[in-house]
C-alpha cells in the first residue's frame, strides 16, 4: 500500500515567525501535536507540543516573544505519496520520528503519524520494530 492510498487530511502549518502561543492554540483547536513550518508550501521545519513545552516553556521566555523558526525542528524528514507503507515504517524507525511530512516536490502535501501507521499497517512484526526503534534510546551528552 502507498501513503497515498491512505488519503490525506487537512494539514494546519504556520509560518516561521508564528509566535509559539498561536501555535499552541491552533494544536489544541484541531487536536494536533505537530504543525509543519512552512515558508509558502515549502515545509522547513515541524514544531511538536513537547518543543513548545520543554524547549520554549522552560526557556523562561513569554510564549508570546516566542517564534516557531527559534523551537522547530529543522529540516524534517519528508517521504513522497508514493512511499510503501512498509517504507515509511521504517523511515521513522531509522530516524526515531512519529510523524512524517509528506511532499510532493517542494510542497507539503499531509502529514503521516505512528498513529496512522498503526492503523493501517497489516505487518504487526514490522510495527512493533518501528515503535522499538522510535523508542531506543540515543547516545546523549547530560550536562547540568
Amino acid at each position: 500500500m502507498k501513503i497515498k492510498d491512505l488519503g490525506f487530511k487537512e494539514i494546519y502549518s504556520a509560518e516561521p515567525s508564528t509566535p509559539i502561543r498561536e501555535i499552541a492554540s491552533k494544536m489544541k483547536r484541531h487536536g494536533v501535536g505537530v504543525i509543519p513550518i512552512c515558508e509558502g508550501n515549502k515545509v522547513i521545519g515541524v514544531i511538536t507540543d513537547r518543543d513548545i513545552v520543554v524547549s520554549c516553556a522552560a526557556s523562561g521566555m513569554s510564549l508570546s516573544d516566542c517564534q516557531a523558526r527559534e523551537f522547530m525542528t529543522a529540516s524534517p524528514v519528508c517521504i513522497s505519496p508514493d512511499t510503501d507503507l512498509e517504507e515509511a515504517a521504517r523511515t521513522m524507525g531509522r530516524e526515531q520520528v512519529h510523524r512524517l511530512c509528506i511532499t510532493e516536490g517542494d510542497s507539503l502535501v499531509g502529514m503521516l503519524s505512528l498513529g496512522d501507521l498503526a492503523s493501517s499497517l497489516k505487518n504487526d512484526t514490522l510495527l512493533a520494530e518501528t515503535v522499538r526503534k522510535i523508542y531506543s534510546p540515543t547516545k546523549v551528552t547530560v550536562s547540568a
